[in-house]
């Protein structure tokens, strides 16, 4: 009985431990961390858009469509390498851009009101217009 006893304390603390050993913690992203990730995803979704627009051809494939993809693209790619360097000046600056880009890219896919792939584009940018409003405006920008 006694030994027994001492097995189950033991296969409890062993449990414990593992858990607690296993755990992660988390740790709360900063609005600049947060922004360079919709950069990043906001430019890969562009390009897969752009690719999809490019195949489509006819009003899909409209410089209007097509620059504002690759407007969007250049500005969040830039503004992710501004917020990942801790561009101190021009973060900011690169932040505006993102969010000029993005919306005027939001607005053209926005016309394609039936199509799956060209809403997710247009819900993309939006995602990475609200963070990086916060950054151009000066919040949240690591110094």
């Amino acid at each position: 009985m006694n030994l027994n006893h001492l097995i189950k304390t033991l296969t409890l603390l062993f449990c414990a431990l593992t858990f607690s050993f296993g755990q992660q913690y988390a740790y709360a992203q900063t609005t600049a961390e947060i922004a360079r990730g919709n950069c990043k995803s906001c430019a890969e979704t562009c390009q897969k858009t752009l690719d999809y627009c490019t195949k489509k051809g006819g009003k899909y494939a409209e410089a209007s469509v097509t620059n504002a993809l690759k407007d969007c693209i250049n500005a969040c790619k830039s503004t992710d390498d501004f917020l990942n360097r801790g561009s101190a000046y021009l973060q900011t600056k690169a932040a505006g851009l993102a969010v000029d880009a993005a919306t005027n890219c939001a607005k053209s896919c926005d016309k394609f009101n039936t199509d799956n792939k060209m809403l997710a584009c247009a819900n993309e940018c939006r995602k990475t217009i609200g963070n990086c409003q916060k950054i151009s405006s000066g919040g949240g920008v690591a110094k």
